[in-house]
C-alpha cells in the first residue's frame, strides 16, 4: 500500500471542524478509494485481455455476433473506468469530496458484474459441457481477482461478485442434471467464500489505514509542538539579549 498521499497537515486542516471521528471516517474512505482507482488501470486491462481469450474460445460454440457486441461492451465499459481513474488523478479530491467518487467506483463495479455475468447467458453453450465449464472458470477467475483491487470499497466488490456469479449459479442448474446442480451448487459456496475472504481482507486494510492515518496526525502534531517549542526558545533568547 501506497503512503505517499497520506499527509498528515493538508488533510486534517480539510476536515477541521467536524468530530474527530467523522474526520478519521473520511480519511479512511478517501484512503479506501484511492487504493480502489490505483488499481482500476491494470486491471481493466486484465478484464480486456481475459474477455477476449474468452471470446476466442467461445467462438467454436457460440454466433459471431454476440461475442463481439459482448467483447466490444466490455472494451467500452473499460475505456470509461480508464476514463474516470484519469478523472480521479486529476480531481486530487480531499476526505470531503470523496463520496461521489465511492459511488462511482461502486456503481462502475457493479456494471461490470452485470456485463461479466450475462456470459452466464449469452456466452452459454447448452450443448457443450467443456464450454460450459470454462464459463464458470472465467467467471470464477474474474470474482477471485477482484478481492484484491476492489475489497478496499467492500460494497463495489459485493456488487461485482453477486452480479457476476449469481446468473451462473441459476443458470448451470437449468440443464437439469446431476453435474450441473453440483456446478451451480459449487459456484455458490465459492461466492460465499470469496465474499467472507474480501470482508476480512477490508477489515484488515481498513485497520491499517486507519492506523497510519492515527499515526500521521500525531506526527503532525508532533512537528508543531516542536515548532512552537522552537519559536517559544528564539523568543526567550531575544528577549535576554
Amino acid at each position: 500500500m501506497k503512503n505517499a498521499n497520506l499527509k498528515p497537515d493538508s488533510m486534517l486542516d480539510r476536515t477541521r471542524g467536524g468530530t474527530a471521528a467523522g474526520a478519521l471516517r473520511d480519511l479512511l474512505r478517501l484512503e479506501q478509494v484511492r487504493l480502489v482507482y490505483e488499481q482500476l488501470l491494470s486491471s481493466q486491462l486484465i478484464a480486456v485481455l481475459n474477455a477476449a481469450v474468452f471470446v476466442a474460445v467461445q467462438s467454436l460454440v457460440i454466433e459471431a455476433s454476440v461475442l463481439i457486441a459482448w467483447l466490444a461492451a466490455v472494451c467500452v465499459l473499460a475505456l470509461i473506468r480508464i476514463a474516470g481513474v484519469i478523472a480521479f488523478r486529476s480531481a486530487a479530491p480531499h476526505a470531503g469530496q470523496i463520496g461521489r467518487w465511492r459511488f462511482f467506483a461502486i456503481a462502475g463495479a457493479a456494471v461490470s458484474g452485470i456485463l461479466w455475468g450475462s456470459a452466464a447467458w449469452l456466452l452459454f453453450p447448452p450443448m457443450n459441457v467443456a464450454h460450459q465449464g470454462f464459463v464458470a472458470f472465467i467467471l470464477g477467475g474474474m470474482v477471485a481477482g477482484s478481492v484484491t483491487t476492489l475489497a478496499p470499497v467492500f460494497p463495489a466488490f459485493l456488487a461485482y461478485a453477486v452480479l457476476t456469479l449469481v446468473p451462473a449459479v441459476v443458470r448451470f442448474p437449468l440443464q437439469q442434471d446431476y453435474v450441473h446442480y453440483a456446478m451451480g451448487w459449487l459456484i455458490a459456496v465459492f461466492l460465499a467464500a470469496v465474499i467472507v475472504i474480501a470482508r476480512r481482507s477490508h477489515e484488515h486494510m481498513s485497520d491499517m489505514l486507519r492506523l497510519r492515518i492515527e499515526n500521521a496526525e500525531l506526527t503532525g502534531e508532533l512537528h508543531a509542538t516542536r515548532e512552537k517549542l522552537r519559536l517559544a526558545r528564539q523568543s526567550g533568547d531575544a528577549g535576554r539579549a
